[in-house]
C-alpha cells in the first residue's frame, strides 16, 4: 500500500528503500570517517555516528542522481551523500553548543556528553572530513560543498546578529533561512542533478528546487518548535523562542497586529524563557492565524518545488521525489 500524502515518515522510509545501495554505501563512508579518526576522536565519531537522523538531504540526492538517462557512479553518489551528511552534522553540532541545547535525535548532545571544548573541535574535524570526501571530485563539487558550507555559516552569524531583533525585516528572515537550512539542500539537489548527468540548465533548475525545499523545511521546523502539527518530537519545543529568534509566524503577528498587541508580545518575548510565557505567544499566534499563514506559505515554495520536479523523466525515483514534496507539509517531527 502506497504511503498518504500526510504521511511523510512513510514516504520517505519508501524513498530511502528506493536508494538503499546508495544510502548503505553512504554510511559505510561516513562510518569508515569514525574509524580512521585518531584515538580520543574515533570513538565519540562513532557514537555521534550512530545517532542517525533522517537522511533527508542524502535521500534527495540519491533520488536526483537516478533520475538521468543512465545508472549514476555508486561510489560518487556514496562519497558526495557522506559529503553532505557530515557537513549537515557538523553544522547541528555546532548549532546545538550556540542554542545550549540539551537533546538531538532523542539522545544528549554532543557538548553536554563531551563538555564545550571537545564539542566545538569534534564539529571542526567532522566539517573538515566532509570536504576531503569529495576531494578527488571533478565537476565542481567541492566547491558547491565548500559554498554550502560558507553559505551556511554566514546564514547562522547573520541569525546570531538578529537575537532578539524585533525589528527583523522579511528581507533578513530569507536570508538566514537560505543560509542556514535552503543552502545545502540546494547543494544536495545540485550535486544530485550533476551525478544524473543533466545539462547545465537543469542542474540550475535542480538547486532552485532544493532551495524552494529547502525554505520550506525550514519553515516547518519553525512550526514545529511551537508545537503546531508536532508529532513525537527528539527536541525540545520553543528553543527558537528561547534563544530570541524570531521566525515567520511572529513575522506574520508583526504585519497583523495594532501597536499595543506587538508592545504585548514583545514584552512576552523579552520573557521567553520563563514558564507558561511561550504558552501565551502561541495562544496568540493562533488567534491572527500567524500560524497558518507562515504554513500555507510552505506550501506555496513546495509547489514551486513540485513544478520543477515535473519537468525530470518519468520514473519510480521521480514519483518518490515528488512524494517527499508532496508530504513534507505534514512533517511532524
Amino acid at each position: 500500500m502506497s504511503p498518504t500524502k500526510a504521511d511523510f515518515k512513510a514516504v520517505l522510509s519508501q524513498a530511502r528503500d528506493l536508494v538503499k545501495d546508495s544510502l548503505d554505501q553512504t554510511e559505510q563512508v561516513i562510518m569508515q570517517v569514525a574509524k580512521n579518526a585518531p584515538a580520543g576522536i574515533s570513538n565519540r565519531l562513532v557514537s555521534l555516528f550512530d545517532r542517525k537522523g533522517k537522511r533527508i538531504r542524502s535521500t534527495l540526492l540519491c533520488l536526483l542522481a537516478n533520475c538521468g538517462t543512465e545508472k549514476p557512479d555508486l561510489n560518487r553518489v556514496a562519497q558526495s551523500c557522506a559529503a553532505v551528511e557530515l557537513l549537515h552534522l557538523a553544522s547541528l553540532v555546532h548549532d546545538d553548543i550556540i542554542d545550549d541545547t540539551d537533546v538531538r535525535r532523542g539522545q544528549k548532545t554532543a557538548h553536554r556528553e563531551w563538555g564545550t571544548q571537545v564539542a566545538v573541535l569534534i564539529g571542526d574535524y567532522v566539517l573538515s572530513q566532509s570536504m576531503r570526501c569529495v576531494i578527488d571530485e571533478d565537476a565542481n563539487i567541492p566547491a558547491i560543498i565548500s559554498d554550502a558550507a560558507d553559505k551556511l555559516i554566514v546564514g547562522e552569524i547573520l541569525e546570531l546578529d538578529h537575537s532578539g531583533d524585533m525589528g527583523l525585516s522579511r528581507k533578513d528572515y530569507n536570508e538566514i533561512i537560505d543560509g542556514k537550512t535552503a543552502a545545502l539542500i540546494d547543494a544536495a539537489a545540485r550535486i544530485g542533478g550533476i551525478l544524473a548527468g543533466f545539462d547545465q540548465p537543469m542542474v540550475d533548475e535542480c538547486a532552485k528546487m532544493g532551495t524552494h525545499f529547502g525554505i520550506a523545511f525550514q519553515i516547518i521546523d519553525d512550526l514545529l518548535d511551537y508545537g503546531y502539527g508536532s508529532v513525537n518530537m527528539d527536541k525540545a519545543k520553543f528553543t527558537d523562542l528561547s534563544n530570541g529568534l524570531i521566525t515567520l509566524p511572529l513575522l506574520y503577528y508583526f504585519e497583523d497586529c495594532n501597536a499595543e498587541e506587538r508592545a504585548e508580545m514583545e514584552n512576552l518575548i523579552a520573557k521567553a524563557s520563563e514558564e507558561g510565557v511561550p504558552e501565551k505567544i502561541f495562544e496568540r499566534l493562533t488567534t491572527k492565524k500567524s500560524l497558518e499563514k507562515a504554513k500555507a506559505e510552505a506550501l506555496e515554495h513546495l509547489e514551486q518545488a513540485l513544478a520543477i520536479a515535473d519537468k525530470f523523466p518519468k520514473s519510480d525515483f521521480t514519483d518518490d521525489l515528488v512524494a517527499m514534496f508532496s508530504s513534507m507539509s505534514e512533517r511532524g517531527n
